[in-house]
């Protein structure tokens, strides 16, 4: 840290980069999709996309954008028109893939998240919701809608529908 910057300052991509906040969007993603008529958990790999999608603003805007009910195929739809945005979803999943996994073991170790590593699920345990400061509700919101997408289809056609590669 520098000197000029004090102890208590933190850059924007630091408030919004970290595991604290990354653990909580991905649990809040991971109640969404088990509350709806599957209750499974979620594939643990469908995780690593919550990040990227909700910490990007532009495209987090096309997410909270569309309706809950349109579903995956509307987002796509919607984002494709700007072609170079779907594609860089993939960009960004390599580039905020520690902070996903540093996420998921924040959450884990906190006691909102549970790995079953038989399975490779992700299970968002049920705890009470915290209060919330306003800066993050609409990422929180984002991340909900997709926990409602992804539990509609296969991990395989998220992914493809998204343009990323695991």
């Amino acid at each position: 840290m520098t000197p000029e910057r004090g102890h208590d300052y933190l850059s924007e991509v630091e408030r919004v980069q970290n595991p604290a906040l990354g653990a909580m969007l991905i649990w809040k993603y991971g109640r969404s999709f088990q509350a709806q008529l599957t209750a499974e958990p979620s594939d643990m790999l469908l995780a690593f996309l919550v990040l990227p999608l909700c910490l990007h603003r532009p495209t987090l805007d096309i997410v909270v954008g569309t309706q809950a009910r349109s579903g995956l195929g509307k987002f796509c739809e919607k984002l494709s028109e700007r072609r170079e945005e779907l594609f860089a979803i993939h960009e960004r999943c390599l580039a905020l893939k520690e902070l996903s996994l540093n996420s998921l073991a924040f959450g884990e170790r906190s006691g909102i998240l549970a790995i079953e590593y038989e399975t490779a699920r992700l299970l968002a345990l049920e705890v009470a919701d915290p209060s919330l400061s306003e800066r993050v509700k609409v990422q929180v919101k984002g991340a909900e809608r997709l926990g409602i997408w992804f539990s509609a289809l296969k991990t395989s056609e998220v992914f493809h529908a998204l343009k990323v590669v695991a």
